[in-house]
């Protein structure tokens, strides 16, 4: 029969850790590691691990072990914490992350593989949870720091050993990836690509490392969960409805090129998985992709390898000709081979989507003419279709949103705003200290985006070289850049000015188009200088 003052104190620690079970490292401060004192005692138990802040978390809250560890805390004139409930998982990540000792080096090259990659699928599902897109594995002398990128902001998720950090490294390279060519090497950029299957869902990601002054980095995007990775429609994106018209209408035309255009990381592949997702099934579609990335059923994906001249987009697109395709993706046209084959796609009877990278829609003609694509050709009727280009700029979390008015941050620029947008009154700011968006201020990214019909006015400019006068005309037809784009979704309360200026510069009502007035920028200078001598 258990002693009475034993099972009370029992109850207690039930009592304490029953509201919540800890499953993640984001749940704790990343700093807070196990303490090392107790590592051994922990580690031979299994089930418990000892913080540093004094926190005690267990996979078995009615073990003795709890109430033991206590006493071993008090004797040794450490104050005991919060006792909290732990997954096994969590538990075993949190003990792997302890600095060995000389007699455990010998130790540390006998790790199991098996663990190894459990507490990677661990990280990848703790990443899973929170939404994330990229893992940043940071691996120094002194701490291997990992970081996640949410809506385009990194934030710190856990503080490992850097140990820890080279296994978890070395597993993924060498144990996980689908065509890894070559053993790990720190030393030297490499990248690969993961299929994973991670407590039930299939989850792909690109892997990629660059050597670090002391260290290495490792960057794991995630491409795709089971069904989180189903295709979203353009309005979704942020396309506007009359941009997303534009592309439908695009997508069932017979022959010619859409072609998409920005960055690397805005959002290229999610928007052509979206045009993909629009073809009729009685359609046939190759893609080529570098490496493949949404997985969408109704598509034969063929991944490239750069490393092989016969394994290129360009080989790979010659191919994919003589296969009988209605569409064919190039997910990116890097070289002048791989836009010969596009041009020969588009003009032989086939609808060809692909990629490129400039800073604006119009700016893809100028592109395509650097890569040896005559102006006579880009004229012809049977080539361009639609021009798209976007970029992905953070939206604000509706949790802790606030009037620019009241923002911090932004009370040295109110005249500036008020100059550029006049009425503040709808026009919001980050907030702060917010859990929901982990104090960034940020609940997701939007779309902005160009995109161009190519018309026969159109062509008459892309074959006369004349830009400007081809922006013109299209803005006397109702069309609108990027940047015009994201003023409207500040003018809305969707995005910060601060957020969108990291866009498309300065927000100012001096424009380029009126013509640069120095002599204004002047008065205003003239004008502040007197304000602040007031």
């Amino acid at each position: 029969m258990a002693n009475p003052a034993e099972k009370d104190t029992t109850d207690k620690n039930v009592t304490a850790i029953r509201g919540k079970v800890l499953s993640s490292q984001s749940e704790l401060d990343p700093k807070d590691r196990p303490l090392e004192e107790f590592a051994d005692w922990c580690q031979q138990r299994g089930h418990i691990v000892v913080l540093k802040s004094g926190m005690i978390l267990t996979s078995d809250p009615t073990s003795r072990d709890v109430q033991n560890c206590k006493t071993m805390l008090i004797n040794r004139g450490i104050r005991p914490g919060r006792v909290m409930a732990a997954t096994e998982e969590l538990v075993t990540l949190l003990l792997a992350n302890v600095a060995p000792d000389e007699d455990q080096k010998e130790a540390k090259e006998t790790t199991s593989i098996s663990s190894q990659q459990q507490r990677l699928r661990l990280l990848i599902q703790e990443a899973v949870n929170e939404n994330v897109s990229d893992i940043h594995i940071e691996v120094r002398p002194d701490v291997a720091r990992i970081r996640f990128r949410k809506f385009g902001e990194m934030y710190v998720h856990a503080e490992w050993f850097p140990r820890l950090g080279r296994e978890i490294a070395s597993v993924a390279f060498n144990k996980e990836t689908d065509h890894a060519t070559a053993h790990f090497n720190p030393l030297v950029p490499q990248d690969a690509s993961m299929p994973l299957e991670v407590n039930g869902n299939d989850v792909r990601l690109r892997l990629a490392s660059m050597p670090a002054h002391g260290g290495f980095d490792v960057v794991m995007r995630i491409l795709g969960v089971g069904d989180q990775a189903k295709i979203v429609t353009l309005e979704d994106l942020g396309y506007t409805p009359e941009q997303a018209y534009i592309i439908k209408r695009a997508v069932q035309m017979p022959h010619g090129a859409v072609l998409l255009s920005g960055p690397t990381g805005s959002g290229k592949t999610t928007t052509l998985a979206s045009c993909m997702g629009l073809v009729k099934s009685s359609r046939k579609v190759y893609t080529i992709e570098d490496p493949v990335e949404k997985v969408v059923p109704t598509v034969t994906q063929v991944p490239v390898n750069s490393d092989k001249d016969d394994r290129s987009f360009a080989s790979f697109g010659r191919a994919a000709l003589r296969m009988d395709p209605d569409y064919i993706v190039l997910g990116e046209m890097r070289d002048e081979a791989t836009v010969n084959v596009m041009v020969r796609a588009a003009i032989t009877g086939h609808l060809v989507f692909s990629t490129v990278h400039t800073n604006s829609a119009t700016g893809i003609i100028t592109r395509l003419v650097d890569m040896g694509v005559s102006r006579s050709m880009l004229c012809d009727g049977s080539v361009l279709v639609a021009l798209i280009f976007q970029r992905l700029v953070a939206k604000l979390c509706e949790h802790c949103a606030q009037p620019i008015t009241e923002a911090l941050q932004h009370k040295p620029h109110m005249e500036r705003w008020e100059a550029a947008f006049g009425d503040l009154s709808t026009i919001r700011a980050r907030g702060q200290s917010c859990k929901h968006c982990h104090n960034t201020g940020v609940g997701g990214r939007t779309v902005v985006a160009e995109v161009v019909w190519v018309d026969e006015p159109s062509r008459e400019f892309i074959g006369n070289g004349d830009v400007i006068g081809w922006e013109k005309y299209l803005k006397s037809q109702g069309w609108k850049t990027y940047k015009e784009r994201a003023l409207e979704l500040v003018m809305e309360g969707v995005v910060d000015p601060f957020d969108a200026e990291t866009l498309i510069g300065e927000i100012s009502q001096h424009t380029d188009e009126s013509g640069f007035d120095y002599n204004a920028i002047r008065q205003e200078m003239e004008a502040a200088d007197k304000r602040t001598k007031q």
